[in-house]
């Protein structure tokens, strides 16, 4: 039994990362598909310049801009995807809380904008570095945003914040806004309570006014065994 479970949460664990793998490389490839469309646009508008003729040349100024700005964007898509990749060579290191959270609203932030979810954060200077799992505390946070970026409904916001507690750091989650539909049954939320205890984190979840909801993840050093 103890095996199963350990195997459902390796299972679980790969999805969460092809999940996020999907919607990644999908807003990759409209970067170079349009990237390759305004090369194409600006030889065009060469092949049909005359020689010292300078009309086109602010037309020229803006294709090379948008030119410039997806060659930005895509470059930044690959930085975030190396630091997460990483994460899975050491299961054990120091990390950077709010590094690990910023990569995650990266990397999930085409989901919220595809359901028009605002995912907002608000993140405490000076915290405390943690020696723990940065990709299993990935897993810990996709399991709770997932379930609620399938259930608010257009215009709901989820606010993550974080805190220093001593030697710990207090990651807040709130939901804000009307839900949908219920979650379907992927079983996100069953793991987290496996996950947390991995990661010796203390979790609580409280209801707010208006129905709106918080989940509050305390996460401190645990040993390199």
């Amino acid at each position: 039994m103890k095996s199963q479970k350990k195997d459902r949460l390796r299972e679980m664990q790969l999805a969460f990362v092809g999940k996020l793998m999907a919607g990644f490389s999908h807003d990759f490839k409209n970067h170079l598909a349009i990237i390759k469309e305004l090369s194409g646009l600006i030889e065009d508008l060469f092949l049909l310049e005359e020689p010292g003729d300078s009309a086109n040349s602010e037309r020229y100024k803006k294709i090379l801009s948008g030119i410039n700005e997806r060659i930005s964007q895509a470059a930044e898509m690959c930085r975030v995807l190396s630091l997460f990749s990483h994460h899975m060579d050491q299961p054990l290191s120091s990390l950077n809380v709010t590094h690990i959270l910023q990569e995650h609203i990266y990397l999930v932030h085409r989901f919220a904008r595809q359901k028009q979810v605002e995912l907002a954060s608000s993140f405490e200077d000076d915290l405390p570095a943690i020696f723990n799992d940065p990709s299993l505390l990935q897993f810990a946070i996709f399991c709770i945003l997932w379930p609620a970026l399938e259930t608010l409904g257009p215009g709901g916001r989820i606010l993550i914040t974080t805190s220093g507690k001593g030697e710990s750091v207090e990651i807040a989650i709130q939901f804000e806004g009307a839900k949908e539909k219920t979650a379907d049954e992927t079983g996100w939320e069953d793991l987290l309570p496996e996950v947390l205890k991995m990661l010796g984190a203390d979790f609580t979840r409280s209801l707010l006014l208006e129905g709106n909801e918080e989940v509050v993840i305390t996460i401190s050093s645990i040993e390199n065994s």
